[in-house]
């Protein structure tokens, strides 16, 4: 499990691709350049994004990574945090400012917007080819260029419109179900017969 304790060893675990589009993104955020993440920096970025986001929306953002409780986030929990959603198979880790991180890896020139040209290298590094195309998919639908045959570009508004869709239909998903034999006493003791290590 991704902790605040073993942040050190979650470095290891992310590509390098991921990690150094990580720090760029956690340098972009920190305005003030002192190492952690505040509620006005986050808003900040949300505003260049030309997202409207309320005071709370930005506080939940803060709190569902927050670990140590002091109202911002370290590169520890920022890290955390990424390990955990890439992670997350049940769709339930909390995924806020996940959300905005994701985003502004996708988007290296800083524009507001990304294009599935810029998804590429992210996508593949987590996914590989087999699944890349899926992934593009899922975040640009089937249309990719625009009426004007320009390559299409998403906002960050549209972004999150699409990966909030994806997540509740993830959570809705009936998990799969595991069928269990259950065996009488007599089998069990026939079992024995054969397999006497396994009832020592």
């Amino acid at each position: 499990m991704a902790t605040v304790e073993n942040a050190r060893e979650l470095e290891e675990q992310i590509s390098q691709v991921e990690y150094d589009c990580l720090k760029k993104v956690f340098h972009y955020i920190d305005a003030r350049k002192d190492s952690r993440l505040d509620a006005s920096e986050i808003s900040e970025v949300l505003f260049k994004l030309g997202y409207k986001s309320t005071a709370r929306e930005i506080d939940l953002m803060i709190w569902e990574v927050d670990d140590d409780l002091d109202h911002h986030v370290s590169w520890e929990e920022f890290l955390v945090m990424y390990q955990r959603c890439i992670s997350d198979k049940t769709g339930l880790e909390p995924r806020n400012l996940f959300n905005l991180v994701q985003f502004l890896m996708y988007d290296k020139d800083c524009l507001g917007s990304i294009s599935v040209e810029q998804t590429l290298q992210i996508l593949f590094v987590r996914f590989g080819r087999e699944k890349l195309d899926a992934e593009i998919q899922e975040i640009f639908g089937d249309e990719q260029r625009g009426a004007d045959g320009q390559e299409k570009r998403i906002t960050f508004s549209e972004y999150l419109q699409r990966v909030n869709a994806r997540l509740l239909k993830k959570r809705s998903a009936k998990p799969e179900v595991t069928k269990v034999q259950i065996i009488t006493k007599d089998q069990k003791n026939s079992v024995k017969k054969f397999v006497p290590a396994l009832f020592r």
